[in-house]
């Protein structure tokens, strides 16, 4: 068997494992701190996962969870999603089966950050340490340490192409 095909069968088998590692952190079974220590096994960074609460219904990166990195008394609540892959728009594929360009970065949430329900946090960002995310808001920037962010109000910023 060659290298290339027995890279592809771990990889593979890895990703299966993580998705069900990721399926069973969701669970509303669990305690808030059983899923930080899950997403751990699935290869999220915490500086100490006994201090950090992961509310239900949480996806944490499935394809680059290693790219996040957790902080100390942290709280991520119900809904929040985060996200270390995303597209480019100022440059297009040159790929014939791809229209749009992928990039994969880091997701740095520091000590004692607060992250309400149903949140997105995509691309690579820093949300630095003390800040409040309020609910249902998009993080796409780096926050500033002790940031209180709220709102969330979508504009159309430019054309693709």
């Amino acid at each position: 068997m060659s290298k290339e095909i027995e890279s592809q069968k771990k990889y593979g088998v890895r990703r299966f494992l993580n998705k069900i590692l990721h399926v069973i952190a969701k669970s509303s079974l669990l305690s808030g701190y059983a899923r930080a220590r899950i997403h751990k096994l699935r290869g999220v960074n915490f500086h100490n996962v006994s201090t950090v609460f992961i509310g239900e219904d949480v996806l944490i990166d499935s394809i680059y969870p290693s790219n996040i990195f957790i902080g100390d008394r942290c709280i991520i609540t119900t809904g929040t999603k985060i996200i270390t892959h995303f597209i480019d728009t100022e440059k297009l594929s040159d790929h014939p089966d791809y229209h749009f360009r992928f990039y994969v970065g880091k997701v740095i949430i520091e000590n004692d950050v607060f992250i309400g329900m149903n949140c997105v946090i995509a691309k690579p960002v820093t949300i630095g340490k003390g800040a409040v995310i309020g609910a249902n808001v998009v993080i796409t920037k780096d926050v500033e340490p002790g940031a209180v962010m709220v709102g969330a109000s979508a504009v159309n910023i430019k054309r693709v192409g």
